[in-house]
């Protein structure tokens, strides 16, 4: 029989920060009964036991059943008690699971709230980054480039996008922009404040040899082409170094070096 506010079952998802743990915990084990009608109340950010009381009245007033993630001991033990005494049904996520951890590995939990929020809130900022550096890969979408945590310059084949995603996973939103020398870059390199800018730099003969490898994977001979010919090398690497300076970037040679070798410099010179 439904109650009077139409559902079979009313949930109270009772929390010290957001309520998203529980409310996705008590989700998931809704979606069992498909043909029931589940309403949830949140109660967020319960920070203190004297509130315990006035919660488990309502929810005994409703014929809530409570789901909890509380961290605090104190405030567990005060929403215990007081569904004891008005004979509301409590689960308890957290409790169990902590004092289980805690008995092994022989410590006390840090009952910090939110942590797991916290690390929700860096995987969003990595997606972000993600997003914002394969939006701006290869000199796509200048107007953006103020956005971004760094911007990186080099000519074809000195791993540009690579160390760009390999950056983006660690949450910074990079751009790239390829130099070429009869092209001229972007206006909105030159707005750009210094320490935002990194160059790429390598070797002539390690990027002929590079350049002539990847011709070779794409079918073509790398004899005929001046795109791994050394005049023609030289000559982009030369322009490459000309722009570098001129816009005040952290130049950083990439000949025969792994991308996370790189990538560390460049974190480094963050902190």
């Amino acid at each position: 029989m439904l109650a009077e506010n139409d559902h079979d079952l009313h949930i109270f998802v009772v929390s010290d920060f957001t309520g998203e743990t529980a409310h996705s915990v008590s989700l998931a084990a809704a979606r069992q009964f498909p043909d029931k009608r589940i309403k949830f109340t949140r109660h967020r950010y319960i920070k203190d036991p004297s509130m315990a009381e006035a919660v488990c009245l309502e929810a005994k007033e409703a014929g809530a059943v409570m789901v909890c993630t509380l961290v605090e001991r104190k405030i567990r033990e005060a929403f215990r008690k007081e569904a004891f005494l008005k004979g509301v049904e409590l689960v308890d996520i957290f409790g169990p699971l902590m004092d289980a951890f805690s008995s092994h590995l022989g410590v006390e939990p840090l009952e910090e709230p939110g942590l797991m929020h916290q690390m929700d809130e860096a995987y969003f900022k990595r997606v972000k980054a993600i997003e914002f550096s394969i939006t701006c890969d290869d000199g796509s979408n200048p107007h953006l480039l103020e956005e971004a945590d760094l911007v990186i310059l080099g000519v074809s084949r000195t791993c540009k996008t690579p160390l760009s995603m390999y950056l983006a996973n660690k949450g910074y939103k990079v751009g790239n922009i390829p130099l070429v020398p009869e092209l001229s870059p972007p206006d909105e390199l030159f707005r750009l404040s210094e320490g935002k800018v990194i160059g790429l730099v390598i070797e002539p003969s390690a990027l002929i040899q590079i350049r002539r490898e990847r011709l070779q994977m794409l079918g073509l001979d790398p004899a005929k082409a001046s795109y791994a010919q050394r005049d023609r090398v030289e000559k982009e690497l030369a322009s490459a170094k000309m722009l570098m300076k001129r816009v005040g970037a952290k130049v950083f040679d990439v000949t025969g070096r792994a991308i996370e070798e790189t990538a560390q410099e460049i974190l480094d010179l963050l902190k």
